[in-house]
């Protein structure tokens, strides 16, 4: 089931290239309950294999904080939406919504949603993707295991932004318009967040996502809990946070 007014968790495409992630994250989902009301379809792909039928909302961006869409899989998102002889028009799209935002520094663990319809410098995508999400996971090209908790920071964010995105969109749209999600992101696809560059394992980020989204699904399903959170079940998340350190 994609995202709905009624479901704020967005249908997930999980694209991992390394059958290691595949197996870190399958494992997390039992590990810690992924709700069964969270979809989440895997792609063993690398993008530029992915089938064109698989159709996303929005991709992830694990970026760095200044934008610069040339490294990684933000490489591969530039060759999928720069025109040829324009490797970096992403770039600049990117980075325009960027200072708009951040004055051009977006703090690692934060979330900003590039609506990508309208933009004449790129190319038309395959996967009828119209918005580019920026979730840096570090400064800039370096190992982050240092920052243990970016990823749930990054979920968390992400999900915040797409669940805000969608009340503003639907906010007074008919049943049948609410129904068939017309402007909200219903879907996204992204990746292993810190895996790489970032030296993170594939066991932490697993954890970390899946609590991530856990958490948010009981934050929005128990809204008189989340409003008035008390010391004894803040640290009940975070134990199950700082749980996922040493993986």
């Amino acid at each position: 089931m994609a995202a709905s007014p009624t479901t704020p968790i967005p249908l997930i495409h999980l694209l991992c290239v390394n059958e290691k992630d595949i197996a870190a994250f399958n494992a997390a989902k039992e590990t810690y309950k992924l709700p069964a009301s969270v979809n989440v379809t895997i792609h063993n792909a690398a993008l530029a294999a992915l089938d064109p039928a698989i159709q996303f909302d929005a991709i992830v961006s694990p970026a760095n904080s200044y934008a610069l869409m040339d490294g990684g899989f933000d490489d591969a998102l530039s060759r999928a939406f720069s025109p040829k002889g324009d490797y970096l028009a992403l770039t600049r799209v990117a980075q325009a919504a960027v200072y708009k935002e951040y004055r051009g520094f977006a703090p690692p663990g934060s979330c900003t949603l590039i609506d990508l319809e309208g933009e004449a410098s790129l190319k038309q995508n395959n996967w009828g993707c119209k918005c580019l999400v920026l979730c840096p996971t570090m400064r800039m090209p370096q190992n982050v295991t240092w920052d243990r908790e970016v990823v749930y920071e990054c979920v968390w964010t992400l999900l915040a932004a797409i669940d805000r995105h969608n009340g503003r969109v639907w906010e007074g749209a008919s049943q049948d318009e609410q129904s068939a999600g017309e402007g909200g992101i219903r879907s996204v696809l992204m990746t292993p967040l810190a895996t790489a560059t970032g030296g993170w394992s594939a066991e932490r980020w697993a954890a970390q996502t899946v609590l991530a989204i856990k958490h948010f699904l009981d934050a929005v399903e128990n809204e008189a809990k989340w409003r008035a959170m008390q010391w004894g079940q803040v640290g009940r998340y975070s134990t199950e946070v700082k749980r996922s350190y040493n993986l």
